[in-house]
């Protein structure tokens, strides 16, 4: 993962940049940050982590209060892809490490797999995801602060189709949209092309612009996200372990 220094505003570095030197708001409550917090956690990847991993501001009681369902979600993606793909699938000696340590979480999982009640788990599993959003939101756009109001939309790999997840891993399109904050990070992500295609009724060559947000690949096969703001939502799109493909869609106007 390429590591991206914040250029802009100084009057927003508080919001965006951990400095434990000065003061710094919390990313998800507002209030006063005394600590770093990793985007994504670490618990999603695997070791030797990513030497440029993202951190943002945020407070003790917010850094701590996802860490269980955190490791719930990263032992549930494991589980589901042991049953998925069976004997095709080696878990990382990080992750059998984790369930090992866990072994009561994980014999809780499985049942949960086996008898089909993953349902019981959604508000536990969104909150994850919203929770993730905020940070790449924050990280890349230089907004999204504190939003609690948004919709979250996930499935794992075994119950989508080849199209479907083709579909979601494409690139934003960005032509036609407003930038955000100078000096973002999300800046560095944006491509700007040039199409070439040839009409019918004329052989010459023609072009046309194209924008495009790339992809973030924290790290290869493991964890990927992008972030980009349409209007009045902030749009963040990651994929989980290959396995979990999640979107989340965070309402800005309802932001102070």
């Amino acid at each position: 993962m390429k590591f991206v220094d914040y250029y802009g505003d100084d009057r927003l570095r508080h919001k965006i940049v951990y400095n434990k030197n000065s003061y710094s708001e919390c990313i998800y409550c507002g209030k006063q940050a005394n600590t770093r917090e990793h985007i994504p956690s670490r618990v999603f990847l695997s070791k030797p982590y990513p030497s440029n991993l993202a951190i943002v501001p945020a407070c003790v009681k917010c850094n701590n209060s996802f860490s269980n369902d955190e490791l719930f979600l990263s032992i549930l993606i494991e589980k589901l892809k042991i049953k998925h793909f069976g004997q095709n699938y080696v878990l990382s000696e990080e992750a059998d490490r984790r369930i090992k340590q866990n072994e009561k979480l994980a014999h809780m999982i499985d049942a949960a797999i086996e008898n089909e009640r993953l349902d019981e788990f959604n508000k536990k599993i969104s909150r994850v995801i919203f929770k993730l959003a905020i940070g790449h939101s924050v990280y890349e756009l230089s907004e999204g602060y504190c939003i609690e109001d948004g919709t979250v939309k996930y499935s794992f790999l075994n119950h989508l189709s080849a199209e479907e997840v083709d579909e979601f891993s494409l690139p934003f399109n960005l032509n036609g949209q407003l930038f955000p904050e100078i000096g973002s990070r999300v800046y560095e992500r944006i491509l700007f092309l040039e199409v070439n295609f040839a009409a019918a009724s004329d052989p010459e060559q023609l072009t046309a612009p194209l924008v495009l947000l790339d992809w973030v690949d924290v790290q290869e096969k493991r964890y990927s996200y992008t972030s980009y703001r349409f209007g009045d939502e902030i749009v963040v799109k990651m994929i989980i372990n290959e396995f979990l493909y999640a979107q989340v869609i965070l309402n800005v106007e309802v932001s102070t």
